[in-house]
């Protein structure tokens, strides 16, 4: 049973991958992998803006990997779903408006 999971999994990615250009393992690994230098950024961010000192470098770190895992998607990604931009629009608003708040409450 778990040899079949892992066999449609593994056909399913192959079949996406080919189908759209986008790794799903490529796209995981910028997700995840991004998230705990993200954790950093924004906190080296808050750290500079409570400083006193420049929060432009800090801040374009922390944007850049905020998006860079729908950055791969949006380049590398060819005849996408419209859902698929729909998707990536509510996720980056979403985590754009709880990346807001948690830096306003850092400032505080």
């Amino acid at each position: 049973m778990l040899q079949s999971l892992i066999d449609w999994v593994f056909m399913t990615t192959v079949t996406l991958s080919e189908q759209y250009g986008v790794n799903p393992v490529i796209f995981g690994a910028l997700y995840f992998g991004t998230m705990p230098l993200f954790a950093l950024s924004v906190a080296w961010w808050i750290r500079s803006f409570r400083r006193g000192e420049s929060t432009l470098f800090p801040a374009a770190v922390t944007g850049v990997l905020f998006i860079a895992a729908y950055l791969y998607v949006l380049v590398a990604g060819r005849n996408l779903p419209v859902w698929v931009y729909l998707f990536m629009a509510a996720m980056l608003t979403l985590g754009g408006i709880s990346t807001w708040r948690q830096l306003k409450k850092g400032r505080a």
